[in-house]
């Protein structure tokens, strides 16, 4: 015979306390009332010890919200989406929601179908990571006055808040300390389409730069990356030649290593090298990566603040959010090598990267 179903008027019977206080306590609803820390452990133990578990339908009733958050990411396979989601997780729990994850694997045309789906299955609000640069809410069945949040994708437009890295600071704070190394030519591997965050990136880097920066637009995949150097290496001119290799991402910053190691370029002795987003990797890797460190904890955190202020204001308007970020200099970015060095690395010089299709003297190409 199966157990009955302990209900909050046994624990409030067991706890001699009234059922709103137990029931207040259990969901962390704590507005408006004051409960002890003792109260709040004797209640919380007594729900364990009794195997007591929240009718989640008859809390959506009384509610009427299902407590449910989706969160539509272009993948979780990139670190940093996977970390964003985990944080995203652990901040909605202590508000008592849980996340509804689902993926686009950056394929706009399947968002809409996506969003459909999510708010069929009851979410009261959205965190979105479009695969898109610009959004149209209507486009994808998004009511004006459903809470929704973008997260990482700044500006893509003006109905919806967004919570984003400030992506230009960061990128121009690398590109000065650079730049103060005496690194006069730098190329970097971007990926726009889409996401407004690398072209912000790519923006911060050209404010110090300017004409200078070579910019690599590829498609947002680690071996696009691989492939560009190898079509990058070669013969060419060795006169102003970049001396450092920026990736704007994760997958571009995995694939231009493999691509600098297939073709025997050292870092740093050929190429001083930086990356977007401080992935597991960076820190492990001989020599370590200097990399721009996302701020994920406040990501998630600022996130889920502005998503409850929604959520509980539907028709308000809400400003959008910056979050900053931080670099981790490592051994992989040098001070660029005096006259007297280069005489004497001749060989190794040589192997530098160098135009195959285009002049490395700055301006933007795409190399696929």
């Amino acid at each position: 015979m199966s157990r009955a179903r302990v209900t909050l008027s046994d624990l409030a019977r067991e706890l001699q306390l009234s059922t709103c206080t137990v029931s207040k306590i259990l969901n962390r609803s704590f507005a408006g009332a004051s409960y002890s820390a003792e109260t709040i452990r004797r209640v919380e133990a007594c729900a364990r010890k009794r195997g007591y578990a929240a009718n989640a339908q008859a809390r959506s009733l009384r509610l009427r919200r299902t407590m449910m958050v989706g969160f539509l990411l272009p993948s979780a396979r990139v670190a940093t989406f996977g970390a964003l989601t985990d944080q995203l997780e652990l901040e909605l729990r202590q508000h008592g929601y849980q996340l509804l994850i689902s993926h686009s694997r950056n394929d706009p045309e399947a968002e809409p179908g996506l969003v459909s789906s999510l708010i069929g299955r009851g979410i009261d609000a959205l965190i979105w990571i479009p695969s898109r640069d610009r959004v149209e809410p209507k486009e994808v069945g998004l009511k004006p006055a459903f809470p929704v949040v973008i997260l990482d994708r700044p500006e893509c437009t003006p109905e919806v808040p967004f919570v984003a890295t400030d992506n230009r600071v960061a990128s121009r704070q690398l590109a000065e300390r650079i730049a103060a190394l005496g690194h006069r030519r730098v190329v970097v591997f971007n990926a726009p389409e889409g996401d407004r965050s690398l072209m912000e990136r790519c923006d911060g880097l050209r404010d110090t730069f300017g004409d200078r920066l070579t910019v690599v637009n590829l498609p947002h995949r680690a071996e696009a990356a691989r492939e560009a150097v190898g079509r990058l290496a070669g013969k060419g001119k060795k006169t102003a030649q970049p001396t450092v290799l920026v990736a704007l991402s994760e997958p571009l910053a995995i694939g231009a290593i493999a691509g600098l190691r297939d073709h025997g370029l050292r870092i740093p002795e050929d190429f001083s090298f930086a990356a977007f987003d401080d992935f597991p990797l960076a820190a492990h890797w001989s020599p370590r990566l200097t990399a721009v460190r996302q701020d994920i904890g406040a990501l998630a955190r600022e996130s889920v603040a502005l998503l409850l202020r929604r959520i509980a204001a539907p028709g308000d308007r809400f400003a959008d959010v910056r979050v900053g970020a931080e670099i981790r200099w490592r051994e992989s970015v040098q001070a660029v090598a005096t006259p007297a060095t280069l005489h004497n690395s001749k060989k190794s010089a040589s192997k530098t990267l160098s135009t195959c299709q285009a002049p490395l003297a700055g301006g933007e190409f795409t190399p696929l």
